[in-house]
């Protein structure tokens, strides 16, 4: 028990570990690259139109300044007017609304997707501990989150103190300019060094990101044994084996149907049993059964046979011997040599049948009293099938 809790998590995640952290509440989150992606767009719908919503603005409280001595005196259109003011308003910042929306919701994509864990908003005691408060404010994902926030703090004041540097002239000269070129140059200013700024928070929440996906996959890593007990619990667990052995059943049979393109003849009982027969003399002097089925199965094995041009053989009693009797890839038993050399006798001679002959009749089985069997699979010998 010591040396599993020594061991060290090696192995990635599971998927099903990947699906428990889900349902905590826990993904790989950058804190500051929707913000950031956010305000660089806002930046750059601002630069290409900010004219237009400044100018709506700008009507906008014209309007809600002016009054009319009717709505002055009308003390009950009050109401009604200011909510027009305050759509006229969300109307003007119409396109800044509906971009940061948009661009919200990919950046949420983008930066782990969209999740709502009952567990995460579920109220825990274990919050209220104070030790528990210890760890989380000195453990290493605090110190890390430290280190992350001191970096974008120097980013931004580099920014910041590069351009007021750069700029300082220009700044200096605008106390000297009447009040509009004051306000239109301190405008452009302010809106350069806040995209400059947005563009530095975001590289380092680009950064970030794939920093955030790799520490969320290297803390859900795993030891051998956990993965050894989860594959355990998975595989005891009634319906997955269910699922298991029906993929394994869709699968098994699936390459059975792909072997009956081999197949020299398809023996068949119109009403239920087909079973694919190969006989390859030179690999192997007895016939080998390639596919087996009944109902369903028995016809997919013959419509797979029509579209290889395998002949179909109808012989019931000898397709119910096969199917009670041979195993897949084994030779069919001694006492059905006979009536399966005749049915291939039949079969090969169909193939070098010239066209406009008559075609031979369809050989009789003619088989032992222990190789009968009805579609039940009992024989009147008392035979298991």
């Amino acid at each position: 028990m010591a040396e599993e809790q020594g061991e060290e998590k090696t192995e990635e995640p599971t998927s099903r570990r990947l699906s428990q952290a889900r349902e905590r509440g826990e993904l790989p989150r950058s804190p500051d690259f929707g913000g950031a992606v956010e305000v660089l767009a806002v930046c750059g719908l601002i630069f290409f139109i900010g004219d237009s919503i400044v100018d709506g603005i700008a009507e906008m409280l014209r309007q809600s300044l002016s009054f009319s001595r009717g709505q002055i005196e009308d003390v009950d259109d009050l109401a009604a007017l200011a909510g027009q003011r305050i759509f006229e308003g969300l109307w003007a910042v119409k396109w800044i609304l509906l971009t940061t929306l948009v661009v919200s919701l990919l950046a949420s994509i983008v930066n782990g997707g969209f999740n709502f864990s009952a567990q995460a908003a579920a109220p825990k005691l274990s919050k209220l501990n104070p030790l528990n408060g210890l760890k989380r404010i000195f453990g290493a994902q605090a110190w890390m989150g430290l280190l992350r926030n001191l970096l974008k703090f120097s980013v931004i004041a580099a920014v910041l103190v590069g351009v007021l540097w750069t700029r300082r002239f220009e700044m200096l000269a605008l106390a000297r300019d009447a009040l509009e070129p004051m306000i239109e140059a301190g405008t452009s200013l302010a809106l350069m060094i806040f995209t400059l700024v947005s563009v530095a928070v975001a590289a380092i929440a680009i950064v970030d990101v794939p920093y955030q996906r790799w520490n969320y996959l290297r803390r859900l890593r795993m030891t051998k044994q956990e993965v050894r007990d989860e594959m355990k619990d998975i595989e005891g667990r009634p319906e997955v084996k269910r699922q298991i052995r029906r993929k394994q059943r869709e699968l098994s049979r699936g390459k059975m149907l792909e072997k009956v393109r081999d197949a020299d003849v398809v023996i068949v009982n119109p009403s239920e049993f087909a079973v694919a027969l190969e006989y390859d003399e030179a690999r192997n002097p007895v016939p080998i059964l390639l596919a087996k089925g009944r109902g369903e199965i028995a016809a997919a094995i013959k419509e797979q046979a029509k579209r290889a041009g395998v002949p179909l053989v109808s012989s019931p009693p000898l397709a119910r011997a096969i199917y009670f009797t041979t195993e897949l890839d084994r030779e069919v038993p001694e006492g059905l040599y006979r009536a399966v050399a005749a049915v291939l006798a039949y079969v090969f001679r169909l193939s070098a049948l010239t066209p406009g002959l008559q075609i031979p009749e369809v050989p009789q089985a003619k088989l032992p009293p222990e190789f009968t069997f009805d579609e039940d699979g009992n024989s009147p010998t008392g035979r298991p099938a």
